[in-house]
């Protein structure tokens, strides 16, 4: 993992500033996004497209930019230190 954010830091990012947001979903989704690929990608897509809607209007409102672009790098992390995608008795 560090390989890949030293390439996303080197060599992918721009100039400009960057920020890390986490989503951090129900034990109860975890576990069925875990054995879905397309729910993984649904939930992902509605989440950065709230996201760029939030950060567009305040560029626009701070900032009075009406054509301001986001981009994403996304990574899903199945497990925590518990391994808490399975299932919870």
């Amino acid at each position: 993992m560090a390989d890949t954010a030293a390439h996303l830091v080197d060599r992918v990012f721009p100039v400009a500033p960057v920020r890390q947001w986490v989503l951090s979903l129900p034990f109860a989704l975890r576990y069925r996004m875990a054995y879905d690929a397309c729910l993984t990608s649904d939930v992902l897509n509605v989440f950065i497209r709230a996201l760029f809607g939030e950060l567009r209007r305040r560029a626009h409102e701070l900032e009075s930019l009406r054509s301001a672009q986001c981009g994403a790098v996304t990574f899903v992390q199945r497990y925590g230190d518990a391994l808490n995608a399975k299932m919870r008795s």
